[in-house]
């Protein structure tokens, strides 16, 4: 079985996947814990870096071309020095970002994590700031967005919507691009917060469990692998199956017909940082499906990039050659 992971990993290089939603900046501030102030019963935290990663959608994009494949960036970014800032790590890092639309009263939404901790222990997160600026389409933004988007999926082996509810995939962009998939017979992975009912006829939709949940108006006392809520799930949202993240307790993969298999989480359940690991797993199942992988497949491949990433800080990726020797020292990702 770690043989077929192996080649799968292989057939990655040179796909291309068009990343479209919601771009941001995660900012890090990170200093030492120095004293306590004289002004109020806080911490006092003497500034040492500042560290600047792709966040939302972009860190779905750096995670594609961490695999060596090529990812094709659609979005709105403000005119503003984050905009400058996350195109720039975007182009560094590989991903091709000429489809991001740079518009004159649009806003760059940022993250910004304050990690604070004794001179020479480790950092922890003690705060965070999000600056967060919704996107609204009007008719000359909507023509240039919709028209990247096209020009995007028409070039592309794969679509994974990135939806952090700030606007770049409403007013018929998210409808556009699924008829244009669709239409090519190319997957379509939706990663949606807030609005899984708006993506009737993707292929696979990647929520944690709690946002899975939510879509059915549940908020507590129930679990997704209840047959009869993977199956409301799927006819609820017109979505074709789902992979339901569920942390340390792996993922539950919901197959179009309502059955669900469970895949198990590879190496430590003492994850160092999950942040963005949410957009490792899209990003990893929109790749694994454009290789012709099989749903079952796909999230296995997600959950031993997740391993990886978890256990860095930060938003990070995963590289090859990381989930290989994974792959090497856990070959069966499927443990339940």
């Amino acid at each position: 079985m770690s043989e077929e992971y192996s080649s799968l990993l292989g057939a990655f290089e040179g796909m291309r996947v068009a990343v479209v939603g919601d771009y941001l900046l995660d900012r890090y501030i990170v200093g030492h814990s120095a004293r306590v102030s004289r002004e109020a019963p806080i911490v006092v935290i003497e500034h040492e870096r500042e560290v600047n990663h792709p966040g939302g959608a972009a860190n779905a994009a750096q995670n594609i071309s961490a695999l060596g494949a090529v990812a094709v960036a659609v979005g709105v970014l403000g005119d503003d020095s984050e905009g400058s800032a996350l195109s720039a790590l975007l182009s560094e890092r590989g991903v091709d970002a000429s489809g991001l639309v740079v518009d004159e009263h649009a806003h760059t939404s940022t993250k910004l994590r304050i990690l604070a901790g004794e001179m020479n222990a480790q950092k922890q997160q003690v705060a965070r700031v999000d600056r967060s600026h919704r996107v609204v389409l009007d008719g000359s933004l909507r023509e240039r967005l919709s028209a990247v988007a096209e020009a995007a999926v028409a070039s592309c082996d794969a679509v994974l919507v990135s939806d952090y509810g700030m606007g770049v995939t409403s007013d018929g962009i998210a409808s556009a691009v699924l008829a244009g998939a669709n239409a090519r017979g190319i997957p379509v992975v939706i990663d949606s917060r807030f609005n899984l009912a708006d993506f009737a006829g993707a292929t696979v939709a990647t929520p944690n469990e709690v946002e899975s949940l939510d879509a059915l108006g549940i908020r507590s006392g129930a679990r997704i692998e209840d047959a009869e809520l993977a199956s409301r799930l799927i006819k609820h949202s017109g979505i074709e199956s789902f992979v339901v993240t569920q942390g340390s307790q792996g993922m539950l993969v919901c197959h179009p017909d309502g059955t669900c298999s469970r895949v198990g989480i590879v190496g430590s359940n003492e994850a160092t940082d999950v942040t963005g690991a949410g957009d490792t797993v899209s990003a990893v199942v929109a790749l694994s499906l454009a290789s012709a992988a099989t749903l079952l497949d796909a999230a296995r491949m997600a959950t031993y990039a997740a391993a990886v990433v978890v256990m860095k800080r930060g938003t990070a990726t995963a590289s090859v050659d990381e989930i290989r020797q994974l792959v090497k020292r856990f070959p069966v990702a499927d443990r339940s």
